[in-house]
């Protein structure tokens, strides 16, 4: 996966050469004002120049580092790790390394939350297949699991355990 700067990866020509105000760079980055603001106080993003009436401005070159920001973030980047992603970018190596490391970290906790979604998609489709109780007196099983947290856990254990009759108006889930 590649980090996605935008369609054409790099700032629009009309605005290269030109002085952005948050508005226009808000909009050009594709994010909110206070997102930018805070991007300033974390240090993701340099403190802007200010004009005489006390505006910020902000170069071109900060539309492409908010993106890059933003990619990170997508890929599960923390703000801390995003700086140092950020060091690297500006070519210092000795980050580099730590950078490394930390994204084979961050590639484990990915395939981690995969099998755990592999988990919670097979509860939830073996609940999809339960039969709906409208009587109180005589709720299915498979909800007792849902509400204590095991549902997905059986699922994977034991999924023989998890099933619906055939005329739909069963269902079993015994732990």
């Amino acid at each position: 996966m590649t980090l996605d700067l935008g369609p054409s990866g790099t700032v629009p020509p009309r605005l290269a050469m030109s002085r952005l105000r948050i508005g226009e760079l808000a909009e050009a980055a594709g994010v909110r004002k206070d997102t930018i603001r805070y991007y300033e106080r974390t240090g993701l993003l340099p403190a802007p120049q200010r004009t005489s009436a006390g505006y910020r401005v902000y170069h071109p070159a900060d539309v492409e580092r908010i993106k890059f920001v933003r990619a990170a973030q997508g890929l599960g980047y923390t703000l801390t790790e995003t700086q140092a992603l950020l060091l690297v970018r500006a070519g210092d190596a000795l980050a580099g390394s730590e950078i490394l490391a930390v994204t084979r970290v961050k590639l484990h906790e990915a395939l981690a939350r995969v099998e755990q979604l592999k988990l919670i998609e097979t509860g939830l489709e073996q609940l999809g297949e339960a039969p709906s109780h409208e009587a109180e007196s005589d709720p299915c099983p498979i909800l007792f699991l849902v509400r204590d947290g095991r549902l997905s856990q059986l699922a994977a254990d034991q999924p023989e355990q998890i099933s619906v009759g055939e005329d739909h108006t069963t269902c079993t889930g015994k732990d």
